[in-house]
């Protein structure tokens, strides 16, 4: 079966050669790669693309060739096809190191995995990195591999992207951390990252960074440059389009920190985040008139106010008044466009 697809590659016919690609990839047969090699320089990119899938899948590593000819590559593509297959290699280390300084990104991040998963100690050498992506990925390394002490917990603490430092704060949640470097990184916290990292690491991921410790403490604070920095953090991410965001603020922000982040925008995402906070019953009565009164002016929607007047609220005077203003603009604004 294999001579009689490999014949129909040459086929002069494009179809059948296509049907004897199918066909030898439904066998899964690796002694078939040499003959999808000569299609890495087809001009059909159909049949291009079909070699470099033949490579990841077939290729066992003997013939070396075929990854330093990859390597050398003009084309990103099969730069980074090359990274991805050189551990099948008797000694990749060579080639992988070239890679790792490729042009582009992609490239160097495989290469550095491959080196990484070769021996967990080139992950110290991929600290030193320009990119953080691949920063990260060393970090996650050294910690899967033990390999984290408290002089290198200073050195990742240290990185300058706070991608990087975000990385490390979530490996500390896992368990099995020397209790050293827990000791270590809870000094680290407490001495360097100030309420502007914890504003960075909302704007990366606002799911992550609201599950650190950290994070949560400056949530509760009700110092005003906490909550400005804060505030800026949550003005730059999309933290309302995650329930599961809107729930933590929910839960542990102060309250001038929390009138502060749904002062600005329009629209039914923030109206509903605005409606939680004001039937919480934790919340106290003028950061709930607070928030109404930052609607008004900023096109409160017609069912916005209605849900305000409904009469389940435990109301107040101060609230009261504040839901009566907002009342005005909006119904009044409604039935005047009519």
């Amino acid at each position: 079966m294999l001579s009689k697809e490999v014949t129909r590659l040459r086929d002069k016919d494009v179809r059948q050669r296509r049907k004897a690609v199918r066909r030898l990839f439904e066998d899964g047969d690796p002694s078939a790669l040499p003959h999808f090699l000569p299609f890495l320089n087809d001009q059909d990119d159909w049949f291009v693309e079909r070699a470099m899938i033949a490579i990841e899948r077939w290729y066992d590593g003997r013939d070396e060739g075929i990854v330093q000819s990859l390597a050398k590559s003009e084309i990103p593509d099969r730069r980074l096809l090359a990274a991805r297959v050189a551990n099948r290699l008797g000694s990749p280390k060579g080639i992988l190191g070239i890679l790792a300084q490729d042009d582009d990104l992609k490239v160097r991040i495989a290469a550095w995995k491959g080196l990484m998963g070769l021996d967990p100690s080139e992950s110290t050498l991929a600290l030193e990195s320009t990119d953080a992506a691949v920063r990260r990925i060393a970090v996650n390394s050294l910690f899967e591999a033990g390999l984290v002490d408290d002089r290198g917990l200073h050195a990742m603490m240290s990185d300058p992207a706070s991608s990087v430092r975000a990385e490390v704060s979530r490996n500390m949640a896992n368990k099995g951390i020397d209790a050293s470097v827990k000791d270590a990184y809870e000094g680290y916290v407490e001495t360097h990252m100030r309420v502007e990292e914890a504003s960075k690491a909302i704007i990366e991921s606002p799911l992550h960074a609201l599950g650190l410790d950290w994070v949560q403490r400056y949530m509760a604070s009700t110092s005003a440059r906490d909550i400005t920095a804060l505030t800026k953090g949550f003005r730059n991410s999309s933290w309302m389009e995650d329930e599961s965001v809107v729930d933590l603020v929910l839960e542990l922000s102060s309250d001038q920190l929390l009138v502060r982040i749904l002062r600005k925008g329009r629209g039914k995402l923030v109206e509903e985040v605005c409606l939680r906070a004001i039937h919480d019953p934790d919340r106290s009565s003028s950061s709930k008139s607070r928030i109404i009164l930052d609607r008004i002016g900023r096109d409160p929607s017609p069912e916005f106010a209605e849900s305000l007047s409904n009469g389940d609220l435990n109301l107040d005077d101060e609230i009261a008044s504040s839901i009566s203003l907002l009342t005005k603009e909006a119904l009044g604004s409604d039935s005047g466009g009519h």
